[in-house]
């Protein structure tokens, strides 16, 4: 058995083991559309605010923005840190993990979140990331996954990487990180399944299968997901089936040695199970110290196959499952995306200024509770960027909205229309229509460079009033609060130095501020009108859309054809420096104080 075991494991060795730098983007994106694959990336997420914008932005988006990635899901359990609302904010499905499955009651580890969100996938391949990891970079996903997308006969992609120990005085240990895995998991394997000892790092988190074979598999709910569902892979598809691919350098929170020995615990519980032998660990291990057992959750999860062909309630699919609030967003009735466009990251290492700059669709329905919540957010001016042609037309006939503007108690309106009454004439209406409806970003960037070039005044009025000594909090509006508000708070978000990543996220929001019934509302109102008379009824949804690789593409054409956004205030709209950096201080949260969205990055303080 021991010689047999090793001759299989040096031939798996010689042509089962890969670096990431055997794989590029170009060429898994290459594939990815050749082979018509869906990607999914899982991330387990509690109580890692401080981490997970930079695992989304730096390892996952390189992948995503090349379209090898379909969807990013973050299985949140709760975190009070607003893990979720971050990973929301940065372009995750946010799912909480009590609410897939439920009839299971509370999630019990991270093994039990993978569980779950293999019942709300649909991907081919599905990857999951650790939370935690300090150090992000795109080759922690393009290694995982590139046996899986080149290779057809792997079913399943495990990481390794070297863990050095962060000392209290900022050096460096090699290898001392991975002490479980150094200490337990690694001896274990060598003595009861030899074949699987060339595995550098059997406990990595960074793993990624095809969802037929994960589907399969018995998943413990706790730390012992990564070797159990190892040792599984490995009896239902040998080791032809696995690869491990060498992933660099990583940097995990290290644990407390007492907090591993339960870790510890629920690897060798797992592994024993697999040994057959496993039933005297009953999940509670006593700890002397604290003169009494602790609870290891050592339950094991069904093969999702077998559990929804046994299971009464059947879980929602992703699309209809109810995704995380951005916290942005106000709760105002009659009021559409209303939101602060506050707290996200700015490149100099501070944040948007909190309760400074709103936004929203119209407010001619307000009611008199949704005025006071106005006049409780202290807005004190609002920007209404409709033609006036608009503004008479939206009038209601009891001129609530209207007599709140003129009493004392009202915010100033000031109408800046960025389009003209003529602009609403059928002919002009149909071109402008026509960019919007059309495939890709080109459309919109026609559309958007359009209404940039006619953005003067209302910039012109918003930047005088942010660049004031003491400058009030602002709403900005406009019919649904998407484009032409869209292009306005992209232009004031690039002023405070927000990246176009931020701006594109931000931008995306609107999907969620207008809401799939007032999506389909739009659509029907637009096919009645006379403009779209014989027009293919599937063009139409983009126009209601506000899709994030729009506003990236808009940014990118900025950038491009003005050298940016302070290019663009200063040739075309006529903005002076001095404006533009008092607005810009403004903008600023110089301390970043109470921010949800500023994140601790790798390399800053």
């Amino acid at each position: 058995m021991g010689s047999y075991g090793d001759l299989d494991l040096q031939d798996w060795l010689e042509s089962h083991r890969y670096h990431h730098t055997d794989f590029s983007v170009p060429l898994l994106a290459s594939a990815v559309r050749a082979r018509n694959l869906k990607v999914v990336v899982v991330i387990p997420a509690r109580e890692v605010a401080n981490t997970i914008a930079g695992i989304i932005l730096e390892t996952i988006n390189p992948l995503k923005f090349a379209g090898i990635i379909s969807s990013i899901i973050a299985v949140d359990n709760k975190s009070v840190d607003n893990t979720g609302a971050v990973a929301a904010a940065h372009g995750a499905s946010v799912l909480q993990r009590a609410e897939i499955a439920s009839e299971l009651g509370p999630s019990q580890g991270k093994g039990d979140a993978m569980w779950r969100a293999l019942q709300v996938t649909d991907g081919d391949i599905v990857a999951f990331l650790d939370g935690d990891t300090a150090d992000p970079s795109p080759a922690h996903l393009l290694g995982i996954l590139g046996p899986l997308i080149m290779e057809e006969n792997i079913q399943m992609v495990r990481g390794c990487f070297d863990r050095p120990f962060k000392q209290p005085n900022g050096e460096y240990r090699p290898h001392e990180g991975g002490r479980v895995n150094e200490l337990v998991a690694r001896p274990l394997l060598n003595i009861h399944f030899p074949q699987l000892a060339g595995f550098r790092q059997p406990l990595a988190g960074e793993f990624a299968a095809r969802r037929s074979l994960l589907v399969k598999l018995h998943f413990p709910v706790g730390y012992g997901v990564e070797i159990g569902t190892l040792i599984d892979a490995w009896r239902m598809v040998g080791l032809e089936g696995l690869a491990e691919v060498d992933l660099g350098t990583r940097q995990n929170n290290h644990k407390p040695l007492r907090e591993l020995g339960m870790l510890a615990f629920a690897v060798t519980s797992t592994l024993e199970r697999r040994l057959g032998r496993g039933s005297g660990c009953e999940g509670k291990m006593w700890l002397p110290w604290e003169g009494g057992y602790k609870d290891v959750p050592s339950v094991e999860r069904l093969p999702v196959t077998e559990y929804l062909r046994h299971s009464s309630v059947m879980t929602p699919p992703l699309d209809a499952m109810h995704d995380w609030q951005h916290p942005s967003f106000i709760n105002i009735e009659a009021v559409k995306n209303l939101r602060d466009i506050g707290d996200y990251p700015v490149s100099c290492g501070v944040s948007v200024r909190r309760k400074l700059v709103y936004r929203s669709g119209y407010l001619d329905d307000l009611t008199e509770e949704g005025q006071l919540q106005i006049q409780k957010l202290g807005i004190k001016k609002i920007f209404d960027l409709r033609s006036f042609l608009e503004v008479g037309r939206s009038k209601r006939e009891n001129g609530q909205y209207e007599r709140w503007l003129a009493s004392t108690d009202g915010p100033e309106r000031t109408v800046v229309p960025v389009f003209r009454d003529e602009d609403f004439a059928p002919e002009a209406l149909a071109v402008r229509f026509k960019d919007y409806a059309s495939k890709g970003t080109e459309g919109f960037e026609k559309a958007y460079h359009s209404t940039l070039l006619k953005s003067g005044p209302a910039v012109k009025a918003i930047l005088c009033h942010l660049s004031s000594s003491s400058p009030t909090p602002i709403l900005i509006n406009c019919t649904a609060g998407k484009d032409r508000t869209g292009v306005l708070i992209m232009i004031i978000l690039l002023l405070a130095g927000c990246s176009a990543q931020v701006v594109a996220e931000e931008y995306q929001l609107s999907e969620q501020g207008l809401g799939p019934a007032w999506k389909a509302e739009a659509v029907n109102r637009l096919l009645r009108h006379p403009v779209f008379k014989g027009s293919d009824s599937h063009d139409i949804p983009r126009m209601v859309g506000a899709r994030e690789e729009v506003m990236r593409a808009v940014v990118m054409m900025v950038e491009k054809q003005w050298g940016g956004v302070e290019g663009f205030l200063r040739k075309v709209i006529g903005v002076d420096e001095g404006t533009m950096e008092r607005s810009k201080y403004n903008l600023r949260d110089a301390d970043g104080s109470g921010s949800w969205l500023l994140v601790s990055r790798p390399g800053t303080p």
